[in-house]
């Protein structure tokens, strides 16, 4: 399997900003809640972009040590657990994007 380098879905001004910044016109919303929402958002935003770059390495290095010439029993189970460990990591990079798509969205509604 490939390398996916999905960091860039995390970095720089994200849909919703603009939707944040909107937040400033809503009469009912108070300066702390816009402040704690930008700070959640800039928390979560750089753990996403660090576990996505986490994974960047995970994925570089299951596809380079796949050890091709390797056979038997215990080489079928090792290729095995890579393939399970890379669908994971493809599951979790796809909640990661939509979590950072919900997360950026706040306020908007």
């Amino acid at each position: 399997m490939a390398a996916m380098n999905v960091s860039n879905a995390f970095l720089g001004a994200a849909p919703g900003v603009a939707a944040f910044n909107s937040l400033a016109s809503l009469s009912g919303m108070s300066c702390r809640c816009r402040i704690g929402v930008r700070a959640t958002q800039t928390l979560i935003n750089a753990k996403l972009v660090a576990a996505s770059r986490l994974l960047d390495g995970l994925d570089a290095a299951i596809a380079s040590n796949r050890l091709a010439d390797w056979t038997g029993t215990a080489s079928e189970e090792y290729r095995t657990r890579l393939d399970r460990i890379a669908r994971q990591s493809a599951l979790l990079r796809d909640d990661m994007i939509a979590t950072s798509r919900l997360l950026w969205s706040a306020g908007a509604a």
